[in-house]
């Protein structure tokens, strides 16, 4: 496995180092007794699910404001999904920066890595399942028509590389926010699983409500 923050090493001086600072984790062992030992705290994914997610919320947010506010358009129940979707993402953005700041410390870590996790696989799930089914497709191993998933042009290959931009880059930020946040605190596994399982059925609830 390959260290990305080894102490004594240049990679120890990197930009994600520097992105990074040691947090100090006090706890107390069954006699009483008070250990305190120092962990990295990896900051880079945060602020790359900000910077990503941020902006999306931020433009998805103004485009519908100016259109369903400014220009009148009617706002039906797609335009609502929509609207909802921007705050889900939101409340991830949310997630994430309080698995770094210290406020997030108020907050339960079961909630903070569920809520993580779930973003993960909710944002990833999506991009991975086009391109499987876009590479099976390629194999010849099932018959599809050429439009949606089976377009094999290079705009469905632009399509596909836009939705793995806009969802998959940030759900990679995500599982290595997940897992930095996880190793430091200490927590099981459960809460990853259970919050992946919450995040893909929140999606395909969101997908059958655009349905």
């Amino acid at each position: 496995m390959i260290d990305l923050f080894p102490e004594n090493d240049l990679a120890f001086f990197t930009p994600f180092y520097l992105l990074s600072t040691l947090a100090t984790i006090n706890y107390c062992t069954s006699d009483g007794v008070l250990i305190s030992h120092q962990k990295l705290l990896v900051r880079w994914p945060v602020y790359a699910i900000t910077g990503f997610v941020g902006l999306f919320v931020v433009v998805v947010t103004a485009l519908w404001l100016y259109g369903h506010v400014v220009q009148g358009e009617v706002i039906d129940q797609t335009a609502w999904i929509i609207l909802g979707a921007s705050i889900l993402r939101l409340l991830t953005v949310i997630i994430a920066l309080a698995s770094i700041q210290q406020w997030g410390e108020k907050l339960a870590t079961w909630i903070i890595l569920g809520g993580l996790s779930g973003a993960a696989s909710a944002q990833l799930a999506y991009p991975v399942a086009e391109l499987v089914v876009k590479l099976v497709i390629l194999a010849g191993l099932l018959e599809y028509p050429a439009k949606g998933v089976g377009n094999m042009t290079p705009t469905g290959w632009f399509n596909l590389a836009a939705v793995w931009f806009i969802f998959g880059l940030p759900g990679i930020f995500f599982v290595q926010a997940a897992r930095n946040y996880r190793d430091r605190k200490g927590l099981s596994n459960t809460w990853v699983w259970l919050g992946s399982l919450l995040g893909i059925i929140a999606l395909v609830s969101i997908g059958l409500l655009i349905g």
